[in-house]
């Protein structure tokens, strides 16, 4: 008997930990969102071109609205996700967001256009992305890299919205296209984001799903000094870490990666497009991008879990400025630089993500991660708005957007030289595994004091 119970034992079924499931959820929104609301976007660009005669500097304008409102509202809506939970905001942002499309397909000048860009940017800053990055980081500690690893295969996946997009306006329209991204989002995205659960300790859970609680909330199997602190509410308040210089070299990272990144977003189709590329030809340069992504983003994140993800965030700048470089110079006369490109910028941009998303979390605790990410995106807005306006004004300018990315290329490679500085402070919760460098390894209170 005892054999066959051992065997059992074997064989069963093993729980899940919830938090995959959120991990998995925040996945399949993040192809919603990001394939559609960020990359597909793009292609809605030239349509809006044609149809009404605008210019691209006024296109643009949208994009700076709707990062400066984005900026402007990210404390605030990082302080709701924190307080009131990310799963409310999440659902609040996702109908908000299908509110912006059905502006958006109804647009017939530049003013509405804008009023779609301002509810989009609400709806972006509530919900989606920032609501299950605000769980996630909750749910996970020593496997974060792997969790966010997981969440941005979405990411990678998202890659191929231009390509459908492109496929359903030739079929349909663009107005219809945005008619049917509504309905995909109150149909699929909303229900998503009810799969987003506050925090673990609720279901007598730790993060990472390690060890039950007793009835006083301390862990059963992880007494001793320390074990509170690896609850999902551990880590510093936001008063203390504006006190300390790495929350500012962090967000100079962010800001000199997001300054191109947004531009990316914004103009790869059209540049492509400019380039010589057919918009189906781009769209499936694109897509053969994202397929990449997907066993990069997970295989970073499992390496940032296992050697650092400091490190890992901190080797991907090396990457990605080169790789925006490489991105100006695309064009069907040498498709031999594709590959390069493939393989430079993508390792680096799956290594922002591997690495980035957890970092606030990482150094400072998650306790108050919504309210110090939105803080964090509220510092580089001057650079999210000036980013898309940028571009825009050399492809007027110009006539073409190869000089815009050669210089966000070179700003973004100087990230590697702000992380360099970075160090962590000393406090209670250092995880065993995905330890940034330059992190003690005495253990300390929870307080404001830099290594």
């Amino acid at each position: 008997m005892r054999i066959g119970g051992g065997l059992w034992d074997k064989l069963r079924p093993k729980k899940v930990f919830y938090g995959w499931y959120i991990v998995w959820a925040g996945a399949a929104t993040n192809v919603l969102l990001t394939g559609f609301v960020g990359f597909g976007f793009g292609v809605f660009i030239t349509r809006f071109r044609e149809e009404f005669g605008w210019s691209l500097t006024a296109i643009a304008l949208g994009f700076s609205i709707r990062s400066f409102e984005s900026g402007l509202l990210s404390p605030f809506t990082g302080f709701l996700q924190d307080k009131l939970g990310p799963r409310s905001m999440g659902m609040l942002g996702m109908g908000l967001l299908v509110l912006a499309y059905l502006i958006y397909a109804s647009v017939q000048n530049l003013w509405v256009y804008y009023a779609g860009a301002a509810v989009m940017a609400l709806g972006q800053s509530l919900g989606g992305y920032n609501a299950f990055t605000v769980a996630t980081m909750r749910w996970f500690n020593r496997r974060r890299g792997k969790a966010v690893g997981i969440m941005n295969v979405g990411h990678g996946a998202s890659y191929f919205g231009p390509l459908a997009l492109t496929a359903v306006i030739a079929a349909f329209g663009w107005r219809e296209a945005l008619l049917g991204l509504a309905l995909a989002l109150l149909l699929i995205g909303l229900p998503l984001t009810m799969v987003i659960r506050e925090r673990p300790e609720a279901y007598g859970l730790l993060p990472d799903g390690e060890a039950a609680l007793d009835g006083d909330g301390v862990p059963a199997r992880a007494g001793g000094h320390g074990a509170r602190s690896r609850r999902s509410d551990a880590g510093f308040e936001v008063r203390e870490v504006l006190r300390m210089p790495a929350f500012f070299l962090l967000v100079l990272t962010t800001t000199v990666y997001g300054f191109g990144h947004n531009a990316w977003n914004a103009y790869q189709i059209p540049h492509l497009e400019s380039a010589g590329f057919s918009l189906t030809g781009a769209s499936l340069l694109l897509g053969g991008y994202g397929a990449l992504q997907i066993p990069l983003r997970l295989g970073l994140g499992w390496l940032g879990d296992k050697y650092g993800r400091q490190r890992v965030y901190k080797y991907s700048y090396l990457c990605h400025g080169p790789g925006m470089v490489l991105f100006a110079l695309l064009g069907p006369g040498h498709l031999w630089s594709v590959p390069l490109y493939y393989i430079i910028f993508g390792i680096g941009h799956a290594a922002m993500h591997a690495g980035g998303t957890t970092m606030m979390a990482d150094y400072f605790g998650a306790k108050r991660y919504g309210t110090l990410r939105g803080l964090n995106q509220s510092l580089h807005l001057p650079a999210s708005i000036l980013s898309p306006l940028f571009g825009g004004w050399m492809f007027d300018r110009y006539g073409d957007y190869t000089l815009a990315f050669i210089v966000f290329g070179a700003i973004s490679a100087s990230g590697f030289l702000w992380l360099t500085m970075v160090r962590r402070p000393v406090w209670d919760d250092l995880p065993q595994t995905g330890q940034p460098e330059g992190a003690g390894t005495q253990g300390a209170s929870t307080q404001a004091r830099n290594a």
